[in-house]
């Protein structure tokens, strides 16, 4: 199936699936893809439901409302892809950026090796990596495997690997994981927006900044969206 193919197919099937589930469906939907990995972006994405409890500042709910709603849908999608589409197997990350109704899923192979050759090598490649790595230790651990790469001019997709402490491993097979990530995307994204220079090792102003983890599989994606 040619690339326009797949990015039509996708569109229409998750475009009517968050319909069906969600009420209502984003006012726009993108894809970007290549041969690893899938990133599909979700613009003025909100139902009457979730609007009432952001006005009321409820973020909380909105989070843990979605996340149950995501864990439903995730097999849906992954079986789309794989029965449908013929695609690879893949592990499914989600975010949101509560102020402005966006949000991100994103499908990597679950072939490490493969997601090994999809990294590049681009100018400011390894101050972006270094201040991930270096900032990002203060609440957690250092990756033992940082890779990147850019899925289009405007969105750069971050890889890390070997990132879990032992607490959060116990959070996790407690069952607290979504507690858990609550606390590490406030804490991540505060670091990462407010005192990395992502955007400036790269000559770019970074617009959006999505995050997600996997505890069981001790692995994380981190989606940068930049303006031109």
């Amino acid at each position: 199936m040619e690339k326009q193919e797949i990015v039509q197919s996708i569109t229409g099937f998750v475009g009517k699936m968050l319909r069906a589930r969600f009420g209502k469906g984003p006012e726009a939907l993108n894809i970007s893809l290549d041969n690893h990995s899938i990133v599909i972006t979700l613009n003025r994405f909100t139902n009457p439901v979730e609007d009432e409890l952001l006005a009321r500042e409820d973020e909380k709910t909105f989070r843990y409302t979605r996340e149950l709603l995501m864990k439903s849908l995730i097999p849906d999608i992954q079986t789309f892809f794989e029965q449908e589409l013929g695609l690879a197997p893949m592990n499914f990350f989600y975010d949101w950026n509560v102020q402005k109704a966006s949000g991100v899923i994103v499908g990597l192979t679950r072939n490490e090796s493969e997601i090994l050759q999809a990294a590049q090598d681009y100018p400011g490649r390894d101050s972006v990596h270094a201040q991930i790595s270096g900032l990002l230790a203060k609440v957690q651990t250092t990756p033992s495997l940082i890779l990147s790469w850019w899925i289009d001019p405007d969105t750069l997709l971050v890889f890390r690997k070997g990132i879990v402490i032992l607490l959060e491993k116990e959070f996790h097979d407690l069952g607290h994981s979504d507690i858990l990530k609550t606390a590490k995307r406030k804490l991540e994204k505060e670091l990462l927006w407010q005192d990395a220079k992502i955007g400036a090792s790269l000559g770019r102003t970074m617009s959006e900044l999505f995050i997600d983890w996997d505890f069981g599989r001790d692995d994380s994606a981190i989606v940068c969206r930049f303006g031109r």
